[in-house]
Order: C-alpha cells, then structure tokens, then sequence
C-alpha cells in the first residue's frame, strides 16, 4: 500500500502536469501533504467520495502515461545500472563522480 503511494507520487512528479489544476491540487494535497479524503474533502467542501473518485481518475491517467511513456521506469533502470557500475569501480575519483552522477539522476 505505501509502495503504491510512493510510485503514484512519482509518477505525478512526473506526470502531473496533465491534469487539470483541480486534480493537481487534490493528487498533491493526498500524496505530499499526507492529508485524507475526508480532510481534502471538508477543504474543498465536497464529499470524501468525490476526492476518492477525482483520485482514482487521476492515478487511471497517470498511470496510462507512464505505460506510454516509461519514464519512471527507465531513470530506475538507469540509477540501478549506475549503481552497479559505481560498486564495480575501484578508482576513487571516479567512484566519486559517478556517485554525484547517480545523486543527480536520481532527483530528475
């Protein structure tokens, strides 16, 4: 269940800026803020309902773009890769630059 959490917050990291600013507000305000349905709802002054069902639009939308797209997986992909390069090296500077590297790749 967390890990879904954190994958749909990716994912709207990502793709978030294919939804309208009404689904962004709520998807942010759920998967940043850590808020529930019922406070999203009492904020907004519509039902719990209707956030979950803004929510599930949302994460249906999301999700369909990274099946197109594959972004998320493919920067997982590559840090992986990365990583694994970094533990085969044995030079220091090097060692240390592709750890910056994997640092930056990681927060794209």
């Amino acid at each position: 269940m967390i890990q879904d959490k954190i994958h749909i917050g990716m994912l709207n990291d990502y793709y978030g800026g294919i939804l309208n600013s009404h689904q962004q507000e709520i998807m942010r305000m759920y998967f940043d803020c850590d808020m529930s349905l019922a406070e999203i709802g009492e904020f907004m002054g519509v039902t719990r309902q209707a956030i979950r069902e803004v929510l599930v639009r949302s994460t249906k939308k999301l999700t369909q773009m990274e099946e197109k797209l594959q972004l998320v997986q493919k920067i997982k992909v590559i840090s992986q890769r990365l990583d694994s390069i970094i533990e085969k090296t044995a030079d220091k500077n090097i060692k240390s630059e592709l750890k910056e590297l994997s640092k930056e790749i990681k927060e794209i």
